[in-house]
Parts: C-alpha cells; structure tokens; sequence
C-alpha cells in the first residue's frame, strides 16, 4: 500500500507539472523563434518546451533560493541546539540529513524532542525501504544502477520568548527520472518548559479554522494583485488546509503557514510559506500556562 502511494505522489507531480505547462503564457518564449520561418512545426514545438523548461529551471531555481536564504534564529539558540549531520551514498540513492539536535546537557528532557525527531523523521531503513521498492517499480533490472534518488533535509529554526522553538524540516526529494527535485515541509512547535509538542488546537481557539484560512487566502490574494506572488498560484482549498494546519512556525512578528509544492503555486515558482502578521490573529490565539506565547 506504501508504495502504491507513493506511486501516485510521483504521478500527481507530474499532472501538477503538466498542468502548469498549459497555462503558462507562450508568448513568453517565442521572440526568438518567429524570427526563423525555416523550422518546422516540430520543430517549434520542441524549442518551445526546451525554453519553457530552461525558463521553469531558473524560477524553480529562485523560489529555492529564497527558501534557503531565509534568516531564523539560529544564532540566539547557540548553546541550546546542536547542528547534526548523517550522510549515506549508495549505488542508487544519496541520504544527506542535517537536522537539530537540542543539549540533553542543558536539559535531560530535552531527549523527548530528540527521541520524537529521530523516530519519525531520521527513519532510515524505512526510507532506504522505500527507495529500494520504488526502484523495482520505476527502474528496470539493467538500469537500477543509473537510477540515482536524492532525499536531503535541512531545517530552520525559531523562538519565541526563550520559551517555544519553531523548526521548519524542509525536505528536498529528488526521484530518478523526474526533471526536478519536489520539497516537502514539516513543522514542529515545541515547548522547552513543559517539554512537549503544540499543534494547532493548542495554539488557536476552537472554530478559528475557517476564520484563518480566510485571512491566508486573502494574503494570497493580495501578493497575486500586487504583483509580490506569482499570478499562477491560487487561493488554499478547505481541504488542503485541515491537512497543512500544523505546518506553521512563529517568529516573534509573523506565523509561517508552509504548503509543499503545488498545493498554492506551480511547483517551479511562487512561494513555500504564506506569512499572517501575528497582529491580524491575535484574536485567535490562545494563552497558554496562563502566560501569552506571542505578542
């Protein structure tokens, strides 16, 4: 069952990317073209889906770019979290993990954050399981060897108050035969004083889903009118938001909703991450220990 989901994943990906394609203007990419009336029709259309694809490369390119360069809070959290890194290279796969590692030095509780990221996202024989039944599916017996699988983490890391930390898990998979690398996104919230992990329900009052996701997609709206968002991205479905709802980190300014690709934008432009300023939901919010997280 395992691998027939992630079979269909692959799949969507590539109805995602194709979808995109359509709807991306050809204009863009036929300057240099019509000025050749030799080509043939196939012709054009092959130097038309080679620049479309060098174009979706360098925005792709971008979007990453900016994901990566983004400031955390790294530097304030210096004693507490220690850079880890694992790295395997195999024949048909390469692990590349970097993750945080919070001083049990400090604090021997700190083991339960730990204990909870090694579990369920450092598990490397299920993903080294996974990789290996997929090759059977996607890469015949002669070709395994030049069917190469990229999966790499690297994380961002917040805090308010010198109470909470907020880690972005930002997970880079790159599956052979696919054009380019797809990112997927997990954030944990974390309570250093009482030691455990906040979700959505603990930080916001009950029935503020509908409420909040109104006020994403209108930051959604408001990027695509002004130009700062992409004009392909689109507004979050009900659906897609009681799935992401946990995927948030907070700074001491903003909360970071991120959404892995094509679920608000084509997967090779746009935006990861929607930011509501803590000042349109305060409202929403709930104090916890009596004692406001935030603001």
């Amino acid at each position: 069952m395992r691998t027939l989901i992630t079979s269909f994943v692959m799949l969507s990906l590539i109805a995602c990317n194709n979808k995109t394609q359509i709807k991306e203007k050809p204009e863009t990419y036929t300057t240099q073209i019509e000025k050749d009336n030799t080509l043939s029709e196939d012709s054009i259309q092959y130097l038309l889906e080679e620049q479309q694809e060098l174009h979706q490369e360098k925005t792709k390119s971008t979007k990453v770019e900016r994901l990566i360069s983004t400031k955390d809070d790294e530097h304030k959290l210096q004693k507490l979290v220690i850079d880890k890194q694992f790295y395997k290279a195999e024949d048909v796969y390469v692990l590349d993990y970097k993750y945080p590692y919070l001083n049990e030095n400090m604090d021997e509780n700190n083991s339960v954050f730990n204990e909870f990221l090694s579990e369920n996202h450092l598990n490397i024989e299920a993903t080294e399981n996974e990789i290996l039944e997929d090759k059977v599916l996607f890469c015949d017996s002669l070709a395994i060897g030049r069917c190469m699988d990229k999966r790499i983490i690297d994380y961002k890391i917040y805090t308010v108050k010198q109470q909470l930390i907020s880690v972005l898990l930002y997970k880079e998979n790159y599956y052979s035969g696919m054009k380019h690398s797809t990112y997927m996104f997990e954030c944990l919230n974390y309570d250093l004083e009482n030691h455990g992990f906040l979700y959505y329900n603990d930080f916001f009052v009950d029935n503020s889903e509908s409420e909040l996701l109104t006020t994403i997609n209108t930051v959604i709206s408001d990027g695509i009118n002004s130009g700062d968002l992409y004009y392909e991205c689109w507004q979050l479905s009900e659906e897609d938001f009681k799935v992401y709802k946990n995927n948030f980190v907070i700074t001491e300014d903003v909360i970071k909703f991120y959404f892995d690709d094509c679920i608000i934008c084509p997967s090779y432009t746009g935006t990861y991450a929607i930011e509501v300023p803590i000042n349109d939901v305060i409202h929403l919010i709930k104090k916890y220990n009596n004692k406001p997280l935030i603001g």
